[in-house]
């Protein structure tokens, strides 16, 4: 007999609410205790993994000198976000999302540890870094919809652009000091301190985490299967005229843009001459330009046109990608370094505060988990697809192609959700 999908349950007037984008100002989130514990844990613990980020690449590719195994690496991290994020975000909805928060980011000061253990101890293989990268992954598929769930508890509705806003100034702030922290202690220090860092800057979140007070949120429970639930959020995702273009722009640019990062090792030897500190001055101008961006949303939020700013971002960031693979010298490179992450991060935070508008509260973090997917899950494939695309022609051949589909796609996708463009 065929199988019967299960029809959508309907969902009680009363929990249909959505956020309004209130001209709030940009700062006004930081009245609120809880997020000031959260917004500083966040920005050290941040920058800690961005160090182990930029040390691990630079450790994978000396090991290997290959660039499909740095692709390799992304994907064994977010493989496990790719199948088990859309059920976690089932999970959000039902526990709260502090202590899962408190859970995952411990398990990931854990691997942190026994990653420094591994490389003092000089008994570091490719595979210890793919297991602990698996473990990684496993955790961040539940963390990363439980953080972004979990603005609206700490903000209220009212502020939450507010929140969403100076979280993503925090991240990419991050982003900046990580990654120049990073090529700094891996060039007098080694890439122990790097991983030994990461690891002890999880405290200041986990501290902020386990001191803060937060009401609690009435949660619907559900006593059905966990697919049930799944389905209806896939199922008003799909259907959503804002919210199916934006998660569709997501995972575009999520496999075929942001993905250029995984190159950056092999780039700055064989262009820039110079595997630690090239690799360490790109993503560092990558993180100004995505800075700037936060800062630019952050300004021009209460103008409205949050729509038709997020479609410039979107296009902007893979031309700069096609740009980046003509260069030749630092300071080419790190400006198109500089325009991709201002173009991304403009079309990424827009992306999340109007998915938190349109999206209503019965199905917050069923659809922030499909949004968490393009993210976390599609990245790593891409991330592994260029590598090895650029085994068979080449660094610069391989960034130019990724950034010609990104940009083709997204011009494509854009230009049919009319709707998109004209979100306020």
């Amino acid at each position: 007999m065929p199988t019967q999908v299960a029809q959508p349950t309907p969902i009680p007037e009363s929990e249909v609410k959505t956020v309004q984008l209130a001209k709030t100002s940009t700062f006004s989130a930081l009245q609120h205790p809880a997020f000031r514990w959260f917004f500083f844990g966040q920005l050290v613990s941040v920058s800690g993994t961005w160090m182990q980020s930029v040390a691990l690449q630079i450790v994978v590719y000396a090991m290997t000198g290959s660039k499909t195994a740095l692709g390799l690496a992304a994907l064994a991290q977010g493989l496990p976000a790719l199948i088990l994020t859309p059920f976690a975000g089932v999970i959000v909805e039902q526990l709260p999302r502090r202590k899962l928060l408190i859970f995952t980011q411990g398990f990931m000061m854990l691997l942190a540890f026994i990653l420094a253990f591994l490389y003092l101890a000089e008994v570091l293989k490719i595979w210890h870094i793919l297991v602990i990268s698996l473990g990684v992954g496993v955790a961040t598929a539940l963390d990363a919809p439980s953080r972004l769930s979990f603005l609206v508890e700490m903000v209220g509705k009212e502020d939450l652009p507010s929140g969403i806003v100076l979280n993503s100034l925090m991240f990419n702030t991050a982003r900046i000091i990580g990654p120049m922290l990073g090529g700094l202690a891996l060039h007098s220090l080694g890439a122990a301190w790097c991983f030994l860092l990461n690891a002890l800057s999880f405290f200041a979140v986990l501290f902020g985490l386990v001191v803060m007070r937060v009401p609690p949120l009435p949660r619907r429970k559900v006593n059905t299967a966990i697919w049930k639930p799944l389905f209806e959020g896939l199922h008003f995702a799909r259907r959503h005229a804002t919210i199916a273009p934006l998660l569709l722009l997501s995972a575009l640019s999520s496999s075929f843009g942001l993905t250029f990062t995984v190159l950056l090792p092999p780039f700055a030897d064989t262009v820039l001459g110079n595997t630690e500190l090239g690799t360490s001055a790109l993503l560092t101008a990558q993180g100004i330009g995505a800075l700037l961006a936060s800062i630019f949303v952050a300004r021009s939020a209460a103008n409205g046109h949050r729509g038709i700013t997020l479609v410039r971002g979107a296009i902007l960031a893979p031309a700069a990608l096609i740009c980046l693979s003509f260069t030749n010298t630092l300071f080419l490179s790190g400006a198109a370094a500089l325009v991709a992450g201002f173009g991304f991060v403009c079309q990424f935070v827009l992306t999340n505060t109007l998915i938190q508008a349109e999206v209503p509260d019965a199905f917050r973090g069923r659809v922030l988990s499909l949004y968490t997917l393009t993210f976390f899950g599609l990245s790593p494939i891409g991330s592994l697809l260029m590598g090895a695309t650029a085994d068979q022609v080449g660094t610069l051949t391989a960034i130019l192609i990724f950034g010609g589909v990104c940009l083709a796609g997204a011009l494509l996708i854009t230009q049919r959700a009319v709707e998109l463009r004209r979100l306020p």
